[in-house]
């Protein structure tokens, strides 16, 4: 997928390890070695999705492959994402959602098109950052 920033056009690609669906939800899913926990895919202040890499790498993931299989072929408005942990297994699907603050119950879990905007704004951001010569480029620890 294509994505136009500033006049250049910079391809998108991403491997989803499994999409299916279940009770009518198109669900995108990655699978992971490692323990992943429901906070590290719980969003809330949208810039920490590219300020703070170490806990939100995992949303931003899978939040871009969202984003690549809307621009290839519009989501259905009942499409969620998420992360099958095989260090946290009892969880099974930990999907990613959007809340309103820290401490805030509520979550929308639905990868709607007002999700992917926002995803979209912090992903511009961070691209805009790579592709400016005046920042040095490093490696995002994990």
């Amino acid at each position: 997928s294509n994505l136009n920033l500033d006049g250049k056009t910079i391809t998108l690609r991403g491997i989803v390890d499994r999409i299916d669906e279940l009770d009518g939800c198109l669900r995108i899913i990655d699978y992971k070695t490692g323990k992943v926990s429901n906070n590290e895919l719980e969003v809330y202040d949208w810039e920490n999705i590219i300020l703070d890499y170490k806990k939100f790498s995992k949303a931003f993931q899978i939040l871009m492959y969202a984003y690549i299989l809307n621009k290839e072929s519009m989501l259905p408005n009942n499409t969620t994402a998420g992360i099958i942990s095989f260090k946290n297994l009892t969880s099974w699907v930990m999907l990613f959602a959007e809340k309103d603050g820290a401490r805030s119950r509520s979550k929308n879990q639905l990868i709607t098109q007002e999700v992917l905007n926002k995803f979209e704004i912090q992903l511009q951001t961070l691209l805009k950052e790579i592709f400016n010569l005046e920042i040095p480029f490093t490696e995002k620890e994990i």
